[in-house]
């Protein structure tokens, strides 16, 4: 057995529901740029979007590979989001993004859900569907349900969810709609028979999970985005929104995502299913500490504390200079 595949099989023992995870895929041009323009006149002109675009599909297929050899079985991948349509970006390039869009039903990406037995799912449309029919966002969410009423799903598959510009709340406005009387009758009935609050908890994210993404996967266990430029944002609009807390843990890093190494993904996911933290089941910490350790903390805490660029969320910009 390869170190992947032991890995791999670490993992799905820790998780048998199925590790679930998170990656946002952004920072798509910036990618392109930084490993195809660097010598370019104009380093910032994307000549080819044909070529940007297989460019990046192929980083994009290259890190869920990852993940799912990695023990991974759940995916949730936001791609679009509904700002998009709305923000100072301006029409080129929602054009741009949304043509791309279609690009995600082709053959290539056919053969690649087919190659790792993956279900694809697209979620939100219900907001591109409510753009008029004259729009290229209301044809992108046609197309997109009719190759999800023609795909063979079956329930053991891995699943890879797109998110495609959702509105939560609007998920959670229709999701009656979409499940059905019967449906949610039962979810009254369920919610009248428990009273952990987890347990209430879990019995409403299935329901609306099965809403908005059409399947229902476990909460997600982690969520691996970016920071490149100091913002520390949540571009998962439908996982968040169905979380309640938990033990969901956030990693970031300080580049596009999809330049994440095979190593660097690997770490995160041995962090986060077998790393050790410092937890206490009393009121305090009594026979956890030790002195040494604690003046150590101290020294770090106190340094850190002293040099305010130690703050996650302050804002970057890129430079000739910038060595960080």
């Amino acid at each position: 057995m390869t170190d992947r595949a032991s890995f791999a099989a670490r993992i799905r023992e820790r998780y048998p529901e199925g590790l679930t995870g998170v990656i946002p895929i952004g920072g798509t041009r910036t990618t392109y740029i930084l490993e195809h323009n660097r010598r370019s006149e104009n380093p910032g002109q994307i000549e080819s979007f044909s070529a940007y675009a297989d460019h990046v599909e192929a980083r994009i297929r290259n890190l869920m590979t990852g993940f799912f050899e990695l023990g991974g079985q759940n995916l949730v991948a936001p791609i679009l989001s509904y700002q998009l349509f709305e923000d100072e970006r301006g029409p080129a390039y929602v054009e741009m993004a949304t043509r791309q869009s279609f690009r995600l039903m082709n053959a290539d990406w056919t053969a690649f859900y087919q190659a790792q037995d993956i279900d694809p799912y697209f979620a939100g449309i219900d907001t591109l569907l409510h753009f008029p029919e004259r729009e290229l966002q209301y044809r992108l969410g046609v197309e997109m349900t009719a190759y999800q009423q023609q795909w063979p799903y079956r329930e053991e598959r891995r699943k890879l969810i797109w998110e495609i510009a959702p509105i939560p709340l609007f998920s959670v406005w229709r999701a009656q709609a979409v499940m059905g009387e019967e449906a949610h009758a039962a979810l009254e009935a369920s919610l009248n028979a428990v009273a952990d609050l987890d347990a209430m908890h879990e019995t409403l994210y299935r329901y609306y999970a099965a809403a908005a993404y059409g399947t229902t996967i476990p909460r997600p266990h982690f969520y691996l985005g970016n920071n490149r430029s100091g913002e520390l944002k949540l571009r998962a609009m439908l996982p968040i929104s169905l979380l309640c807390g938990g033990p969901v843990r956030f990693f970031y890093v300080p580049y596009p995502t999809l330049l994440i190494t095979p190593e660097t993904l690997q770490a995160v996911l041995e962090d986060l299913a077998f790393g050790k933290r410092l937890r206490s089941s009393n009121a305090d910490y009594s026979g956890k500490l030790t002195q040494e350790l604690i003046e150590a903390e101290y020294q770090r805490v106190m340094r850190l504390s002293s040099d305010p660029e130690t703050t996650l969320g302050l804002l970057r910009a890129a430079s000739a200079d910038d060595t960080g």
